[in-house]
């Protein structure tokens, strides 16, 4: 008897959809219930297109090590899991070969994670460019602008009074 040759892809091996553009019907309810099912595996990234949604886990998860960086690393934005390393490789990919200036949107509600998403890309984008003198440079002045970054985040909002 033959046996028949069976190959899987990325989309097989994925809890719920990973990318939302794919979830058929779309609707309010398909949408907040794959992202459940997602978060409920620990899969906190879920593509909507180029967008990454982000769902905040309140806790440490294992998925930010320095070999989660060169898994995402040169890699095409959809080859694997949803994640804010393959948005944050696009990026610097983008600004690196074709000297585009590049902006990455991180927005979400009070004690969403924005701080802690925007210090996953710079970490990534420093993890990734290189090494030389010059190179350092850009990476430190990248990694002071945090704090910067996180003044406008605490700023007093309409919905944040405690800030």
């Amino acid at each position: 008897m033959a046996k028949m040759e069976v190959k899987t892809s990325l989309l097989d091996n994925m809890i719920g959809v990973g990318d939302m553009v794919l979830l058929e019907p779309l609707n309010e309810e398909t949408f907040i219930n794959n992202l459940k099912k997602r978060f409920d595996h620990s899969e906190i990234y879920t593509y909507i297109g180029s967008v990454v949604i982000s769902v905040n886990p309140y806790r440490s998860l294992p998925i930010y090590s320095p070999e989660k960086v060169e898994e995402y690393r040169n890699r095409n934005f959809y080859e694997l899991s949803p994640h804010i390393f393959a948005l944050s490789d696009e990026a610097y990919r983008s600004l690196r070969d074709q000297d585009k200036d590049q902006c990455i949107l991180i927005t979400g509600e009070s004690g969403a994670g924005k701080t802690e998403a925007s210090k996953l890309v710079m970490s990534y984008v420093a993890a990734v460019c290189g090494k030389g003198a010059e190179v350092n440079q850009v990476k430190e002045q990248l990694l002071q602008s945090n704090p910067v970054l996180e003044a406008f985040g605490n700023a007093k909002t309409v919905r944040n009074d405690n800030s």
